[in-house]
C-alpha cells in the first residue's frame, strides 16, 4: 500500500503528481485520482488545515520546478490558470517528439546521401551504373554464357567444315626436315605452287622450303650465305645474292660431330664461254692440304663427263692463279709421261679437258714450247727429267686423288623457258 507521502508519476511522460486525497483520507468528492486539476482543487478544500495546506503548497512548488517552471509561487494558481498550464505542458512535449523525428529523418537522409556519393564515385555514375552487386557471375549468367559458347562452337564447326573442303586440296600432306618425314596436321599459308606438291622439303638449318629433294640440296639461302663468306677471302668476287644461275659443289670434312665446311666451287648452269668454275674457295684453315687441287680436279672431271673443255672464269685471284697453274702443270706432266710419240695441243686438250689456251700458257711457263725457225711451227719439248722430278714431288705431298669411277652424275637439263630466263633471251610461242 502506498503511504500518504508517496508521489505518483506518469509511466508515459514521467509527469509528477501529488498523492490524491482519496488515497490519504476518505473524501466526499467525486474527483478522479488521475486528474491533476481535481487533485489540486482537492488540496484547496476549505476544510483542510493550514499546516496541511502549507505542506501541499510546498509539494505544488516542487512539482512545478520538476516540470521546468521556474516561477516560485507558493499560492496555487487559479483553476483556469492551472488548466492553461496543463495544456502548455502537454503542447510542449508534443513538438519535442516531432522535432526528434525530423532530426532523425534528416540524419538518415544525410547518411543515405553520403552512401550514394561514395557508391557512385562522386556522382560520376548513376546508382545503376555503380551497382557492384552483379560483379560475380550468377547461375543465370553461366547458363547464358554456355548457351552462347555452344552456339559459336557450332558455327565454327560449320565454317571449319566448309573451309576444310575448300582447302583440303591445297594442304601439304608430308614434310621432310633433315632425315625425318612427318605428316602435316594443319594448313599453312605456303605459296600455292608448293602446296600442290606431294611432299615439302625444308632445310633443317635455315628452314628454307623447297618443292623437291633436288632443289633442297642447292637452295638459295645456303648459297647466298656461302657467297657472302667467300667475299671475305676473294677480292674479285662480285655476285653475292643472285645465285639462281649457278650450281654449287660443297666439300666437307666428316667426323663424329658431323660435316665441317672446307671449301666449294660454283659454276654457271649455262655458260656461253665454257667456264667450268665461276668461283672457288678453300678456307684458310684448310689450305695447303691439297683440297684446292682436289676441287679443281673435280670441276674438270665434270667437264670431261660433259664432253667439253673448260676453263675458270676470269679474273682469278692471286692464290687462284697459282693453284690453277700448279694443277695444269701436274695434269700435263702426267699425260706427257705417257706419250711415246709426238702429240699435239688439241690431243692434250681432248685427253685433259683443258682449253688449248691454258695448255699453251702452261707449256710456255715451263719452257716446254718453242717455235721452229725453219718451219715456223710450235713444238713441244719434253724433258723427261723434269717430268720425273715433278712426279716425285707430288708423291711426297700425298694429296688426295679423285676416283673417277665413283662419280655419280646426271646432266643438268634446262627447258627452253628456263634457259631463256637465265640467258635473258625472249622466247616465242608458235601456234
Amino acid at each position: 500500500m502506498k503511504t500518504a507521502t508517496d508521489d505518483w508519476f506518469c509511466e508515459f511522460c514521467a509527469g509528477a503528481f501529488l498523492t490524491p486525497l482519496s488515497m490519504r483520507s476518505p473524501s466526499p468528492t467525486n474527483a478522479s485520482p488521475n486528474d491533476i486539476d481535481s487533485a489540486i482543487s482537492m488540496d484547496e478544500h476549505p476544510n483542510n488545515k493550514p499546516e496541511e495546506q502549507s505542506h501541499r503548497q510546498r509539494r505544488v512548488s516542487k512539482k512545478r520546478k520538476f516540470l521546468g517552471d521556474e516561477e516560485e509561487q507558493v499560492v496555487p494558481p487559479p483553476k483556469k490558470k492551472v488548466q492553461t498550464i496543463t495544456k502548455i505542458r502537454v503542447t510542449v512535449q508534443q513538438p519535442s517528439i516531432s522535432n526528434d523525428k525530423e532530426s532523425t529523418e534528416e540524419r538518415l537522409a544525410k547518411e543515405q546521401e553520403a552512401r550514394e556519393y561514395n557508391a557512385t564515385f562522386g556522382y560520376k555514375l548513376t546508382l545503376a551504373q555503380a551497382d557492384s552487386q552483379r560483379g560475380r557471375p550468377q547461375e543465370a549468367d553461366r547458363r547464358k554464357f554456355e548457351k552462347c559458347r555452344k552456339s559459336e562452337s557450332d558455327k565454327d564447326n560449320t565454317n571449319r567444315t566448309s573451309a576444310l573442303s575448300a582447302t583440303e586440296l591445297f594442304k601439304i600432306k608430308d614434310v621432310r626436315i633433315g632425315d625425318y618425314t612427318m605428316k602435316a596436321w594443319f594448313v599453312a599459308p605456303y605459296p600455292e605452287e608448293y602446296t600442290q606438291q606431294p611432299q615439302l622439303y625444308i632445310c633443317e638449318f635455315c628452314f628454307k622450303y623447297m618443292a623437291s629433294d633436288y632443289i633442297a640440296g642447292r637452295h638459295k639461302m645456303y648459297c647466298q650465305n656461302l657467297c657472302l663468306i667467300a667475299k671475305m677471302f676473294l677480292d674479285h668476287k662480285t655476285l653475292y645474292y643472285d645465285v639462281e644461275p649457278f650450281l654449287f659443289y660443297i666439300m666437307t670434312e666428316v667426323d663424329e660431330d658431323g660435316c665441317h665446311f672446307v671449301g666449294y666451287f660454283s659454276k654457271e648452269k649455262c655458260s656461253a664461254m665454257n667456264y667450268n668454275v665461276s668461283c672457288i674457295l678453300t678456307l684458310p684453315c684448310y689450305q695447303r692440304k691439297g683440297y684446292g687441287q682436289y676441287l679443281i680436279d673435280f670441276s674438270y672431271l665434270l667437264t670431261k663427263r660433259e664432253g667439253k673443255t673448260g676453263t675458270p672464269e676470269r679474273p682469278l685471284s692471286d692464290l687462284g692463279l697459282l693453284s690453277y697453274r700448279s694443277y695444269w702443270r701436274s695434269v700435263l706432266f702426267r699425260e706427257l709421261r705417257k706419250v711415246d710419240e709426238a702429240i699435239s695441243v688439241e690431243e692434250l686438250s681432248s685427253k685433259t679437258s683443258l682449253t688449248p689456251d691454258d695448255i699453251i700458257s702452261c707449256l710456255q711457263l715451263n719452257d716446254m714450247l718453242f717455235k721452229d725457225k725453219v718451219t715456223g711451227k710450235y713444238q713441244i719439248d719434253i724433258h723427261d727429267q723434269t717430268l720425273e722430278e715433278h712426279a716425285k714431288k707430288l708423291a711426297q705431298k700425298n694429296y688426295i686423288q679423285i676416283v673417277p669411277e665413283k662419280l655419280t652424275w646426271t646432266p643438268f637439263v634446262l627447258s627452253k623457258e628456263r634457259l631463256a630466263s637465265i640467258t635473258g633471251e625472249a622466247t616465242h610461242q608458235v601456234k
